[in-house]
C-alpha cells in the first residue's frame, strides 16, 4: 500500500504528473468504451451498429468534458508559472532601478577615469536591456488576462508618428531613413498601450536588423485595407530572415544567428515578436511576414477596424520622411 500512498501524494502535489495520469485514464476509458460498443455490435447484429454509433457519439461528448478536466492541471501549471514570472519581474524592478540610478550618478563624477566611465556605460546599457526583458515578461503576463485590457476605437496614424519620433535617435545613430506613410480611416478597435507596443517592437526590430551606414530604409505604412481591417506594416531593407528562422521567430527567446554580420545591432531579449504575435491574436487580428535574405523584411499586421471618433479625416495621403543623411531633417 506504500506505493499507492506515494502515487496519491505525487498526484496531488505534481501538476504535470496529474495531467499525464488524467490523459492516460481518459485514453483507457475511451478504448474501453469503443471495445464495449464493438462487442455489442457483434452480439446484436440487427441493432448492433445503431448501438455502436450511439455509444460512440456519447463517448465523444463525454470525452470533450473529460478532456477539459484532464487538462485542468496543465492550465493551472501555466497560470502559476506566469504568476511566478510576474512576481519575480516586479521584485527585480526596484533593485535594478537602484543600481541604474547609482551608476548614472557615478558617471557624473568628473574624476572618473576613461576605463571606469566605459565600464559604467556598459553597466547602464546592460541594465536597460534587462529592464526591457522585465517589461516584456510583464506584458506577456498581461496577455494571459486579456479581459483586463480596455478596448476602444483608436486612430493608429498618430501612434505611428509618435513611434517613429521615439526611434529617431536609433535611426540617426545607424544612418537609416525612416518614413511614415498614412491614409485616413485608420481606426482600430483595440487597446492603445498594446497597439503602441506592437508598433514599437516591429519598428525597433526593423532598425536593429538593417545594417548601419549602408543607405538602409525603414518604411511604416498605415492604411485601411478595404476589407474591414486596418494595415500596419513595417518594411526594411535589412539582412532578411532565413526560411528556417521564419518557422521559429514567434517562439519565446528565439533569436536568429547574426554573428556573421557586424553591422547588425546585437540587442533584444527574443520576446519582442512573441509579444507582437500574442497581442495581435488578442485583438483578433492577423500577422504576415515576407522576407528575403540580404533584401529585407516586410511585417504586415491587420487589425479589426473600429468605429468613428466623431471627426472627419482629410482625404489623401500624408508622408513624414525622416532622412538622416542631412543632419536629421524632418520633411
Amino acid at each position: 500500500m506504500a506505493w499507492a500512498t506515494a502515487l496519491q501524494a505525487k498526484y496531488e502535489s505534481d501538476l504535470y504528473f496529474r495531467t499525464s495520469a488524467n490523459i492516460i485514464a481518459l485514453q483507457a476509458g475511451f478504448v474501453t468504451v469503443c471495445t464495449f460498443a464493438f462487442l455489442l455490435a457483434l452480439l446484436y447484429p440487427a441493432q448492433g451498429w445503431a448501438i455502436f454509433s450511439g455509444v460512440m457519439v456519447l463517448a465523444l461528448l463525454c470525452g470533450t468534458f473529460l478532456a477539459r478536466f484532464a487538462l485542468g492541471p496543465a492550465r493551472d501549471t501555466a497560470r502559476y508559472q506566469k504568476l511566478f514570472i510576474s512576481n519575480i519581474a516586479h521584485e527585480l524592478r526596484t533593485p535594478l532601478s537602484t543600481i541604474k540610478t547609482s551608476s548614472e550618478v557615478a558617471l557624473l563624477d568628473e574624476k572618473l577615469t576613461t576605463p571606469m566611465k566605459r565600464t559604467f556605460h556598459e553597466i547602464v546599457e546592460e541594465l536597460n536591456r534587462v529592464s526591457e526583458i522585465i517589461n516584456n515578461l510583464l506584458s506577456l503576463n498581461t496577455l494571459t488576462r486579456p479581459e483586463r485590457m480596455q478596448f476602444s476605437s483608436v486612430d493608429i496614424a498618430p501612434l505611428a508618428d509618435e513611434v517613429a519620433r521615439r526611434h529617431l535617435p536609433l535611426a540617426r545613430e545607424r544612418g537609416i531613413k525612416l518614413t511614415v506613410r498614412k491614409e485616413p480611416g485608420a481606426l482600430v478597435w483595440g487597446n492603445v498601450t498594446a497597439l503602441e507596443q506592437v508598433m514599437m517592437n516591429l519598428v525597433k526590430n526593423a532598425l536593429a536588423y538593417t545594417p548601419e551606414d549602408a543607405g538602409g530604409t525603414v518604411t511604416i505604412t498605415v492604411r485601411p485595407d478595404g476589407t474591414g481591417m486596418v494595415l500596419f506594416a513595417v518594411k526594411d531593407t535589412g539582412i532578411g530572415i532565413s526560411q528556417e528562422d521564419l518557422f521559429h521567430i514567434f517562439e519565446p527567446f528565439y533569436r536568429a544567428d547574426t554573428s556573421r554580420n557586424r553591422k547588425i545591432k546585437k540587442s533584444g531579449s527574443g520576446l519582442g515578436l512573441t509579444i507582437v504575435n500574442e497581442m495581435v491574436r488578442t485583438h483578433h487580428g492577423r500577422i504576415h511576414i515576407e522576407s528575403q535574405m540580404k533584401k529585407g523584411t516586410t511585417v504586415s499586421v491587420y487589425f479589426p477596424q473600429g468605429g468613428t471618433l466623431g471627426s472627419k479625416s482629410t482625404p489623401g495621403r500624408s508622408e513624414t520622411s525622416l532622412d538622416f543623411s542631412n543632419g536629421g531633417a524632418i520633411r
